[in-house]
């Protein structure tokens, strides 16, 4: 059963965002476009409309994530992140905080990914967002919940692009 952007449907699940995608490439191809700085960069993070203006990956358990990205109106919002578990070619698993320019408090999300394999050229990626703290977003945790299900479509649907 192919499942997209289904909504969460307890109240214990408002703060949790979940996605699938499935594409047309093995596995290990699509696991090596997150896993991969170069690769990555081309595609991960910044949603449309904003500029990327840094990214650093190093996509190992333990390892850091560094993005910040501009909007046109101006405001740059900070992500920082530690990779809790990167198990090739099955799953991602990070700690993230974001900070928008000008707040006091990150919001923060654990974020984890994983891979299906449904065919030798066909693989299923299963986003789950859960967030942890609101921080500076202060319209809620369900609200932020939506925010991630909406950016982690943005940021899969770039992903189809860059694999054409």
């Amino acid at each position: 059963m192919k499942q997209e952007n289904p909504q969460p449907s307890t109240d214990e699940d408002r703060g949790v965002a979940r996605l699938s995608r499935e594409f047309d490439f093995p596995r290990a191809t699509v696991f090596d476009m997150f896993t991969d700085p170069k690769k990555a960069v081309r595609w991960f993070g910044s949603p449309k409309g904003a500029v990327k203006v840094r990214f650093e990956m190093d996509a190992r358990t333990g390892g850091a994530l560094r993005l910040s990205d501009r909007w046109a109106d101006g405001p740059v919002n900070h992500t920082t992140g530690t990779f809790l578990e990167v198990v090739a070619p099955e799953r991602i698993a990070m700690r993230t905080a974001t900070l928008p320019d000008g707040a006091s408090a990150p919001w923060e999300a654990l974020q984890t990914v994983t891979f299906d394999e449904l065919g030798p050229t066909r693989t299923r990626v299963t986003v789950v967002v859960k967030v942890l703290a609101t921080g500076a977003f202060t319209e809620g945790v369900a609200a932020l919940a939506e925010g991630y299900q909406g950016g982690w479509g943005e940021t899969l649907d770039m992903l189809r692009d860059e694999l054409g």
